[in-house]
């Protein structure tokens, strides 16, 4: 687990908060009170579904925050730990020891040491790519708008969009990151004439995604993708063809199903 934690008060402004996730590049803040309890957790999913919602910078994270929060002990077990994580769809999970945050446990954690577990062991053969990934993928155009990708995220329940061409070879990728650090801080959309959907609306794809993302083959390792998101600090990556042809993703909730044996 990370015992240096990120955290922000109920009281603290949305738009502090979102400076805070962008600046730590971490996606979820525990949230507490005057007692330094943990009284709710703020992910960036939050942030994102009120970028369209219009503009909320000086209200206070608890009007915003998630109040039921899975927390877990020091001692839990990783397999257990890595169940909660994919059960509640999270990506953290403060650690608390007699109502004190000691730490956060992230699914970065995670798959770092069951790879370093599962290498050490060396156990059977290891799945590839094609094993885990999901086939049916949620994807978006270079020219189309944010206000249209933000949509398909949000109502695909999804943190990552390829971006395709007419012949659907990839030619980049759209996550709720890449959005939130261009439009998700609410204090610029305080400053935005007209509020977040006017501006979404003008905004484009192809200028905010990551061009040349991270790829694998259908023959990659589990493993090997695994360090990818430990080592690059990202949540998917795209598999391809030789010629880009877009085949699939793998998110890090997919490898960690895996680990668990509990696959989608």
């Amino acid at each position: 687990m990370t015992r240096n934690v990120a955290v922000v008060r109920e009281t603290d402004t949305l738009a502090f908060a979102s400076q805070v996730l962008l600046w730590r590049a971490i996606r979820h803040l525990p949230i507490l009170d005057s007692a330094d309890r943990v009284v709710g957790i703020l992910s960036d999913r939050d942030l994102l579904s009120h970028v369209l919602e219009g503009p909320a910078g000086s209200q206070p994270v608890r009007d915003f925050m998630t109040r039921t929060v899975e927390t877990i002990s020091e001692d839990m077990a990783l397999a257990e730990a890595s169940a909660r994580l994919r059960e509640h769809r999270v990506d953290a999970l403060p650690v608390v020891e007699r109502g004190a945050l000691i730490g956060i446990l992230t699914t970065s954690d995670i798959l770092a040491e069951r790879g370093r577990a599962l290498r050490k062991a060396n156990a059977g053969t290891t799945p590839r790519a094609a094993d885990v990934m999901r086939r049916r993928v949620a994807s978006v155009r270079a020219h189309d708008t944010l206000e249209t990708a933000i949509v398909k995220l949000l109502d695909s329940d999804i943190r990552h969009l390829p971006v395709v061409d007419e012949d659907f070879r990839l030619v980049g990728i759209l996550s709720d990151r890449d959005i939130r650090s261009t439009v998700g801080d609410p204090r610029r959309s305080l400053e935005t004439e007209g509020g977040p959907e006017g501006t979404l609306s003008k905004l484009f794809v192809e200028d905010f995604m990551t061009k040349e993302p991270i790829t694998v083959s259908l023959a990659a390792s589990v493993l090997d993708v695994a360090d990818i998101f430990v080592s690059q600090r990202i949540g998917a990556v795209p598999v391809v063809r030789d010629d880009d042809t877009l085949l699939g993703i793998i998110s890090y909730v997919d490898v960690i199903a895996h680990f668990v044996g509990r696959p989608r």
